[in-house]
């Protein structure tokens, strides 16, 4: 009996102490909170980007954000690099028909490379609020994207002639795929570089040193 009492008794003063504890913290919390208010800040463009978002639709516009460049871009990525692909096989089977393929995709993929570059770019970032690597990461993305622009032309011109003028033979192919491995190379570079600017500098996440509507 006296050690059920006992233990009655170590467990109410138990809960006393605890319960005491859990004020003394609720209080402690409270005070903090009110010490530590946050101070008014003029808003980023974060918060412009986040304002402009909820003043439109459910989704937002295609105008609120520079959001056609990453729309566009993948298609170019896709055609040069499924161009180069098909021009490889053709070298082994289906000479005429993969010709025509490789023929339409890399005309395709160039196209989308000049819109991508030139029509819809995006825009620049805030280049002065740049680190000097993202800066340097940014110049070299847009250098590969021109070279991407420049060399699918030049291997969307050299199929045409090997297709049409030297009726496919192997030497314009080889030409031809040697160009094409290098506006895949380009256009790899270019989308390595944009990822970078995304994941690790988060140029872009929530409107970050972005301007808020598509630009040339």
């Amino acid at each position: 009996m006296r050690t059920i009492m006992l233990m009655t008794a170590i467990l109410l003063i138990a809960l006393t102490v605890h319960a005491k504890n859990n004020r003394t913290m609720a209080n402690d919390t409270k005070a903090s909170s009110q010490t530590n208010l946050p101070t008014y800040q003029s808003p980023t463009i974060n918060d412009s980007a986040s304002i402009a978002y909820q003043k439109a639709h459910n989704t937002g516009t295609l105008s609120d954000f520079p959001r056609m460049h990453p729309l566009v871009v993948h298609f170019p990525i896709v055609f040069i690099i499924l161009a180069f692909i098909v021009q490889i096989i053709s070298f082994f089977v289906f000479k005429y028909e993969l010709s025509w393929v490789s023929l339409f995709l890399i005309v395709l993929g160039f196209i989308g490379a000049f819109i991508a570059t030139n029509i819809f770019h995006g825009g620049d970032p805030d280049l002065p609020t740049l680190s000097e690597i993202a800066r340097r990461t940014f110049e070299k993305h847009e250098q590969f994207a021109h070279y991407t622009e420049w060399i699918s032309g030049m291997a969307a011109v050299a199929k045409i002639i090997s297709h049409f003028v030297f009726k496919m033979k192997l030497w314009t192919g080889i030409i031809v795929a040697i160009l094409m491995a290098g506006a895949v190379y380009a256009i790899h570079t270019t989308g390595d570089m944009g990822a970078r600017l995304v994941h690790i500098d988060a140029i872009g996440v929530q409107g970050n040193k972005i301007p808020l509507h598509d630009t040339d």
